[in-house]
C-alpha cells in the first residue's frame, strides 16, 4: 500500500497536472485506513466505574432466563409475531430463533435495534396493537439488565475520523503556535476573551462581548492569503464532530493540501508563528549536511506534536529526506515550509485515531490516545505540552491521573471552546442568524446602525453557558437560572427598565456592553424561555408551538420527535398575518385529528403551548394581536401547567429526566458518535453520580471522562 506520506515525498513541483494522481492515491489510502475499526469487549485497566444499578440487582443466568421466558417472549408474541416470525419474517428479522437467553446474548446488536425500535415507537406499526408504556419499559429494562449481566456485551467503539473544521483550525493554531486564529470558527460569536478567566471561578458583572458580526470587525483569521476548508455537516442534535460524516473526499483532500501550503507561504506567517526561530530559521545556512541534521532534530519534536504521538523511525526518515530534497532546490526556510505543509496534509495529522501502533504492530502508550481524546473533548484542539508530558510518562491510565488533567484543563482559558462549540451546537444558537421575522409586523428587529437583537440573544445564551461552566454551578440553572447577561438593546426588547436592574440607563449605542442582572420576573431565565430559542422556533409572522415543543423535547430531554411526514399542509391556510395566531390551538387540534399526526403532536404541542405568551420575536405578551386571550396551558407526563414559569417548575420536578438528557448530549459530543441503547447503563450511572454531587457542571465532565464509554474506545481487538 502506498501511503500518503510516500506520495508527498515524490520530488515534484505542485502543479495541477501532478496534483490529480496525488489526490486520488491519497483518497484511496485514507479510505482504506478508515475501514479499520477496532472493537472491544472489556474495559480499560484502571477504570473504577461501578456496575450500573437498575430497579433490581443483576440476577443469575437462571433468573434472567426465567424473565425472558415468562415476560419477554409473551410480549414479543403479542406484538411482533404477526410480522417477524418464521421463514417469511419481514425485513429478514425472525424472532422465533431467540428461544433462550443465551441466543439473545449471542446477538446483542440485533436486540439493540429491536429494543430501540420499540422504545422510540417505530415499531409495531401504527395500525397494529402497540405495547403499553409499562410494557415498553419492561422490555427496555430487561435488555439493559442483560447487558449489565454480560461482561462480554460489545461496547461501541469509535472509529478513525478526520478533524472537523474547528478542530483543524485550533490544532494548526496550537501546533504552529500562531498568535491569532487561522480562519473564523462559525460558532464563535463573541471574539473578545479578556473577560473569560476560568481560574477565578467567577464570571464578572460586566462583560465587553464584541461580536464578530459587528461592523465586520475581523477578517477571516489573520492570514488573509490562505485557502478555506469546507464546513462539516451536522448530524443528530446538531453536532458536527460525528465520525460518520468526517471522511476525506478528493475535494477535501485537495482543499487540505492547498490550505497547508497557503498557511506556511502567507506573507504574514513569519510574524504570526512563534516557531520562526526554533523551526524555520537556521543560523548557519551553508552546510547542507549540518542543515539536514538540524532539521531532523527539530522535526523529531515537531512530528510528535503534529501526530499527537511519537513518530516512527520511518516517518522521521521520510520527512527528513523530503527536507533534504527541497533544500537542494531552495534555502533552509523554504525547505522547512514545504516539509511542514506536507505534515499538515498528512493523514496522521488530519485524522484522529483512538489508538496508534508502529509498523511492527507494537503499541504506543495508550496515554497518548487519552491525551488527544481529552484535549479534543474539552478544548477542541491538540494536547498541550503538559498533556504530552503526562502521556510520555504514562500518567493518564488511572482515574486519579485523568481527574488531575481534567480539573487542570477546566480552569485553562481554552475551555472556552466547550462553550463555543458544544454550547452553540447543543442550543442551536446559529439558527437565530437565519431568523427573518416579518418586517411589517416587527420593524424593530431590523436596524441600520447595529446588530439585530438576535445577535445579542446568542451572546446572552453563550454567557449563561460560560457562567455555569466557570462557576461550576448546577446544570439545573440551564432550566431556571435567576440571572442573565443583557445589554441595553435586550433590556429594551424585553421591556425591562435598566435602572431597576443595574441602577442607570446605558447608552443604546453600547450594544457590546453586557451586564449581569437578576431577572425581575420568573417567566424569563434559563434556556427554555430564552429569546434565542423563541425566535429561532417561530415562523415569520406567528409563533409555532410545534417548533418550540420539538426544540424542548430534543434540547432539554434529548428525546427528539421523528421528522414530519412529507407533504404536510401549512398550518395557516389563509395566510393572513394579522390573524395568524388567533386560533393556533384550534388549528393544531384539527391537525391532530389525523391519527398519523396525533402520534407525535400529542407529545409536541402541549410542551410548545407553555411558551405561547412569547411572540415570534421573543417578547412577552398577554393577548394575541387581535386582542384575544392566550391559552398557555399544557401538560407534561400528566403534570398540568400554565405559562413558562410553571412549565419550568414541572421540568425541575422531573429533573432526573433533564439531567440524563444533558449527560447524553455531552457524551455524544465527547465520543463523536451517535449513542446506542447499549450505552444506557453507563449513561444512567453518570446521571446518578451527577445527582449525588449537587448536579455540578464539572461532575458531568469528570464522570464522562472517567466512563467506560470514553475510555473503552481506546481498546483494540487484541485487548
Amino acid at each position: 500500500m502506498i501511503s500518503f506520506i510516500t506520495v508527498l515525498l515524490t520530488p515534484c513541483r505542485w502543479i495541477p497536472g501532478r496534483l490529480i494522481p496525488i489526490v486520488v492515491v491519497s483518497f484511496l489510502w485514507c479510505w482504506a485506513l478508515m475501514c479499520i475499526e477496532p472493537s472491544s469487549s472489556s474495559a480499560p485497566s484502571g477504570s473504577a466505574s461501578p456496575r450500573p444499578q437498575f430497579a433490581k440487582e443483576p440476577g443469575s443466568n437462571a433468573s434472567r432466563n426465567d424473565e425472558f421466558t415468562d415476560l419477554i417472549k409473551p410480549l414479543l408474541a403479542n406484538y411482533c409475531q404477526e410480522c417477524h416470525w418464521g421463514e417469511d419474517a419481514e425485513s429478514e428479522l425472525d424472532l422465533s430463533k431467540f428461544d433462550t437467553m443465551e441466543s439473545v446474548r449471542n446477538d446483542h446488536p440485533t436486540w439493540e435495534k429491536i429494543v430501540d425500535a420499540i422504545s422510540t415507537d417505530l415499531m409495531p406499526p401504527e395500525d397494529s396493537p402497540r405495547p403499553t408504556d409499562a410494557e415498553v419499559e419492561q422490555i427496555r429494562s430487561w435488555f439493559l439488565q442483560s447487558i449489565a449481566d454480560n461482561p462480554n456485551a460489545q461496547v461501541p467503539v469509535s472509529t478513525i475520523r478526520r478533524l472537523n473544521r474547528t478542530e483543524y483550525e485550533n490544532s494548526v493554531r496550537d501546533l504552529l503556535r500562531l498568535r491569532n486564529d487561522v480562519f473564523d470558527n462559525p460558532n464563535q460569536v463573541v471574539i473578545t476573551t479578556e473577560y473569560f478567566q476560568p481560574s477565578t471561578h467567577r464570571m464578572p458583572d460586566y462583560v465587553l462581548a464584541m461580536s464578530c458580526n459587528s461592523y465586520a470587525q475581523r477578517k477571516p483569521g489573520e492570514l488573509p492569503g490562505i485557502s478555506e476548508l469546507p464546513g462539516d455537516p451536522p448530524v443528530m442534535h446538531g453536532f458536527n464532530n460525528d465520525q460518520t460524516t468526517l471522511s476525506l473526499s478528493p475535494v477535501y483532500m485537495e482543499a487540505s493540501l492547498a490550505l497547508a501550503q497557503s498557511i506556511v507561504n502567507d506573507e504574514n506567517f513569519p510574524h504570526q508563528t512563534q516557531l520562526r526561530d526554533s523551526l524555520f530559521v537556521a543560523a548557519d545556512a551553508s552546510d547542507g549536511d549540518l542543515l539536514t541534521a538540524l532539521a531532523r532534530q527539530r522535526l523529531t519534536t515537531f512530528l510528535a506534536r503534529a501526530f499527537r504521538r511519537p513518530a516512527t523511525g520511518n516517518e522521521l526518515d521520510r520527512y527528513s529526506n523530503l527536507f533534504r530534497r527541497e533544500l537542494e532546490k531552495s534555502d533552509y526556510t523554504q525547505a522547512m515550509k514545504t516539509t511542514v505543509a506536507a505534515i499538515l496534509a498528512s493523514p496522521s495529522f488530519l485524522f484522529r485515531r483512538d489508538r496508534a501502533t508502529d509498523e511492527g504492530g507494537n503499541d504506543f502508550a495508550r496515554s497518548y490516545a487519552m491525551a488527544s481524546r481529552l484535549s479534543y473533548f474539552l478544548w477542541g484542539s491538540m494536547p498541550d505540552d503538559e498533556l504530552f508530558q503526562a502521556a510520555a510518562e504514562g500518567r493518564l491510565s488511572t482515574d486519579a491521573d485523568i481527574l488531575v488533567q481534567v480539573r487542570r484543563m477546566m480552569v485553562d482559558r481554552k475551555i472556552k471552546s466547550l462553550a463555543t462549540d458544544f454550547g452553540m451546537q447543543w442550543l442551536k444558537l446559529n439558527k437565530v442568524n437565519s431568523a427573518r421575522p416579518d418586517k411589517d409586523l416587527f420593524p424593530g428587529w431590523y436596524r441600520k446602525d447595529s446588530d439585530s437583537p438576535g445577535v445579542s440573544m446568542m451572546i446572552e445564551q453563550l454567557l449563561l453557558f460560560e457562567t455555569i461552566l466557570v462557576e461550576d454551578r448546577s446544570i439545573l440553572d440551564f432550566i431556571n437560572a435567576d440571572f442573565s447577561y443583557l445589554n441595553r438593546s435586550l433590556m429594551d426588547w424585553y421591556y425591562i427598565e435598566p435602572e431597576k436592574l443595574i441602577g442607570y440607563k446605558p447608552d443604546t449605542e453600547s450594544f457590546e456592553d453586557f451586564f449581569r442582572i437578576q431577572w425581575p420576573t420568573r417567566h424569563r431565565g434559563g434556556i427554555v424561555a430564552s429569546g434565542a430559542m423563541l425566535v429561532s422556533t417561530s415562523a415569520t409572522t406567528r409563533t409555532s408551538p410545534v417548533y418550540r415543543g420539538a426544540w424542548i423535547l430534543e434540547v432539554v430531554f434529548n428525546q427528539p420527535p421523528p421528522p414530519p411526514p412529507p407533504n404536510v399542509p401549512a398550518l395557516d391556510g389563509d395566510g393572513t398575518p394579522g390573524k395568524a395566531n388567533t386560533n393556533v390551538r384550534e388549528k393544531l387540534a384539527v391537525h391532530r385529528a389525523n391519527a398519523t399526526c396525533a402520534v407525535c403532536h400529542d407529545r409536541i404541542d402541549p410542551v410548545g403551548f407553555a411558551l405561547e405568551n412569547f411572540d415570534p420575536v421573543g417578547r412577552f405578551r398577554k393577548t394575541y394581536p387581535d386582542g384575544s386571550d392566550i391559552d398557555a396551558t399544557g401538560q407534561l407526563d400528566g403534570e398540568v401547567y400554565e405559562g413558562a414559569a410553571r412549565f419550568k417548575n414541572v421540568i425541575l420536578r422531573q429533573k432526573d429526566r433533564f439531567v440524563l438528557g444533558f449527560v447524553k448530549h455531552v457524551a455524544q459530543y465527547a465520543l463523536g458518535r451517535a449513542l446506542r441503547i447499549t450505552d444506557e447503563p453507563e449513561l444512567e450511572r453518570i446521571a446518578a453520580r451527577v445527582a449525588e454531587r449537587e448536579y455540578r457542571f464539572s461532575v458531568v465532565i469528570e464522570e464522562i471522562a472517567l466512563s467506560k464509554l470514553f475510555r473503552t474506545s481506546m481498546l483494540s481487538q487484541q485487548d
